[in-house]
Parts: C-alpha cells; structure tokens; sequence
C-alpha cells in the first residue's frame, strides 16, 4: 500500500493579501510587458483560476522549482471541456512584484457561463503531504488495499483525491479516467473553496476542474499540450 505513495501540495484558498506575483486564486494573473490577456480564437475569453509561484512553494520532485504557472479555461458554457478549452501559461522568469493587488468582491460577468471565482485575489496556503492511492483510481488494482469494511470506510475517507492541490491523486470515479490521465501526472485541480461563511470557488455541481500532463513534459517544463478534465458529481 505504501508503494503507491505520492506527494502532493494540498493548496486552501484564504482572505489574506498577494502581490501580483504570488500564488492565488481569482485576481488579475502578472503579464511581461508586451503580454496579454488570452483570448480563444472564437473571440471568446479565458476566464484566469489560479496562478501559481513555485519558488513560494515546498518542492515536489519533477516539478518546477521556480517561475510562474497560470491557468485559465474557456469562458463558454462548458467551460471549455469539450473544446481542449484551457490555456496554460509558464514564466520560468520574471521580475518578483512588491505591488498589492486589491481585493474585490465584485463577481466577474461572462455572457455564457456562470463565474468559478468569487471576488478575490485569495492567497494560498500550502501543505505538503503524501497520498495514498484511491480506490477509485485504476491503478488500485496494483496495490494490496484493505477491503473489509471498517478498514475500507476510514482508507476511502483519507483517500478521496479531493482538494485543491498539486500532484498527487485526483478526485474522479472509475469512469472518469481514459488512457490519457490515467498514466500522466495530476498538475493541478481546483476544487471548491471557500469557509463557513463565503464561496470563494465553486465548479459547477460541487465539480472540479483538473490539469494532467505527461511526466517528460512535466520534466521538460513544457505545458504547451495538457490534458484537461471536469468532474462534476
């Protein structure tokens, strides 16, 4: 059971001021001079989730050390699932911003999907743990997991895949892994996030939105071709 241990930067949205090149959530994503806002080629915008500075963040094996990360997604009713509608961008180098970025309250308006961010920017603060596998993840089948059901119910309690994080297992069922996420790396899912008294991120029906990609390519630090998922329960 131990063998399927993976690492995993658990990610939780909190109301605490960024600059414009920290890791958050929501907010306005850093752009170089020259740079802009991603548009589709259909004329439809990106809606920007999250950007994330990984020298700010504890270190994960194959993963980037340093630069800036940020990931957007098609601003259509599907949220750009059906189209390979995300847009992924990679600053290996930039210059750190001492610059605070406002907080707002205020909702984004797109003319055909409901917004996934909720006021902000959101600092993140990070937790690195370990992940054991999850049952419903395929590769299970490798793994000599406890089946009796007291065992069974406290190791699917701690092994849901859920959480906004980086690498580790994602939250799906059986059925929601193919050939192409099945064997790639998680980069990064975004799950519901918020407190007890506000939303700060919410996916469709309590869904979440996930980034995989191929170890090489994570190796290599190329983000140009990932492969994206909305899991919606």
């Amino acid at each position: 059971m131990k063998l399927s241990l993976k690492q995993a930067i658990v990610l939780q949205a909190i109301e605490e001021s960024v600059t414009y090149t920290d890791s958050k959530l929501g907010g306005r994503p850093y752009c170089k001079l020259g740079d802009s806002f991603p548009i589709h080629s259909s004329g439809i915008p990106y809606m920007f989730l999250a950007q994330l500075n990984f020298s700010q963040l504890p270190s994960l094996e194959d993963y980037p050390q340093q630069g800036l990360l940020q990931f957007f997604v098609l601003a259509d009713e599907d949220y750009g699932v059906y189209e390979d509608g995300y847009y992924c961008r990679y600053y290996a180098d930039f210059e750190p911003s001492h610059d605070i970025e406002p907080f707002s309250d205020e909702e984004m308006e797109y003319e055909l999907c409901e917004p996934i961010i909720f006021g902000g920017p959101y600092a993140f603060k990070e937790t690195l743990r370990e992940e054991l596998v999850p049952y419903t993840d395929p590769r299970s089948v490798h793994y000599d997991l406890p089946m009796e059901n007291p065992a069974y119910s406290k190791y699917f309690d701690q092994t849901d895949g859920s959480g906004t994080k980086i690498g580790g297992y994602a939250f799906m069922d059986e059925n929601s892994f193919d050939e192409n996420n099945g064997n790639a790396e998680l980069l990064f899912q975004l799950d519901m996030e918020g407190d007890a008294q506000k939303t700060y991120a919410m996916i469709a029906d309590s869904g979440t939105l996930q980034f995989f990609i191929e170890r090489d390519s994570l190796i290599a630090k190329d983000f140009s071709q990932l492969y994206y998922y909305l899991y919606s329960m």
